[in-house]
């Protein structure tokens, strides 16, 4: 087993990246920011993390190299040119068995890498796996009286609001800070039914994201989801309101884009997202790109189509008809 390569997998992002902080962390208290590299498929220069792996450090002893996005997973495609470099620096790797200089720790990091790919197989095989799943049952349990200790909530109300969140960590964790909030506004540490259904946002939300993120790949899809958003009795305003909120997201996304803010952090910092979701949403920047007067349009045609309903132009039942045209009159794919 190689003892300074790891790789970090698993689909509750939530934790990997919280592992990912504490070692950071580490490393910067003992050995100085010099210390961390850090790659992603944005910056992959592998001539960079040949150097950073192998050549000798002048200010510090030890070197933490972290490479995001591999092994790739089964959707992501490099140029011609990057996918050799890519495949001769995995073969030389894997032909010396792993051995890098001792004071290099490499740790790769993908969520959902392709299991079939030759690096992940090595990886496997010889390096520090740690697989970060998503929690579930007592262990979502006990993830939110940690977030909750402050305050005073028992185990019904808390399946309760498992049920409107569901199970993402970064999604609980958000919820879990805006009810914290408002206990201490109302200086009531209690936290009941009540007060989640004022401060928690259905899972909703996260369906208005998951429509978006389809539609402009397959209109088809995108309308089936729709269909199942609708007969899972979901209320149109509220629905409405967060659809909204998420083509406001990707507006804005696309105009810090333009500026050159591209670091997802940095967009969720603007915004005021949830970190996570904004690092997924980002994933896809270049769908957004190409359907930008789409998504326009389409949040013009829900403007006119809201006021028409509450205008009493059309009923309040045309509203799902209403969508459904505007997704095949509006989007053109």
């Amino acid at each position: 087993m190689i003892q300074n390569i790891y790789l970090f997998t698993g689909q509750e992002t939530y934790l990997l990246d919280k592992e990912l902080l504490r070692r950071k962390e580490n490393f910067l208290q003992k050995f100085g920011p010099d210390s961390i590299f850090s790659f992603s498929l944005d910056n992959l220069d592998i001539s960079q993390i040949k150097q950073a792996i192998y050549s000798s450090g002048l200010f510090t002893t030890k070197k933490l190299i972290l490479i995001n996005g591999l092994p790739l997973d089964a959707s992501t495609k490099l140029g011609e040119e990057k996918n050799e470099e890519l495949q001769i620096f995995i073969d030389a790797l894997i032909k010396a068995e792993g051995k890098i200089p001792a004071d290099s720790l490499i740790v790769f990091i993908n969520s959902t890498p392709d299991k079939r790919l030759k690096l992940y197989k090595f990886l496997e095989k010889n390096a520090i796996v740690k697989e970060f799943a998503q929690l579930k049952n007592n262990d979502l349990e006990w993830f939110v009286k940690k977030e909750l200790s402050e305050c005073l909530i028992d185990h019904d109300t808390i399946q309760y609001f498992l049920t409107k969140v569901w199970s993402d960590l970064y999604r609980i964790w958000f919820e879990c800070d805006k009810l914290k909030t408002r206990t201490q506004i109302k200086q009531q540490k209690k936290i009941d039914e009540a007060m989640i259904d004022l401060v928690v946002f259905w899972q909703v939300e996260t369906d208005s994201f998951a429509l978006l993120k389809t539609l402009f790949a397959d209109k088809v899809r995108g309308i089936e989801i729709l269909e199942k958003i609708q007969n899972g009795g979901a209320d149109r305003n509220q629905f409405l309101g967060m659809l909204y909120r998420a083509m406001k997201f990707y507006i804005f996304m696309l105009d810090l884009d333009e500026y050159g803010i591209t670091d997802s952090k940095e967009i969720a910092s603007f915004l005021k997202m949830n970190p996570w979701q904004v690092k997924n949403e980002y994933a896809k920047i270049w769908v957004l790109k190409s359907n930008k007067k789409n998504i326009e349009n389409f949040y013009k045609g829900l403007i006119e189509l809201d006021a028409g309903i509450k205008s009493w132009k059309y009923p309040d039942i045309y509203f799902w008809l209403g969508v459904k045209k505007l997704i095949n009159g509006v989007v053109k794919k």
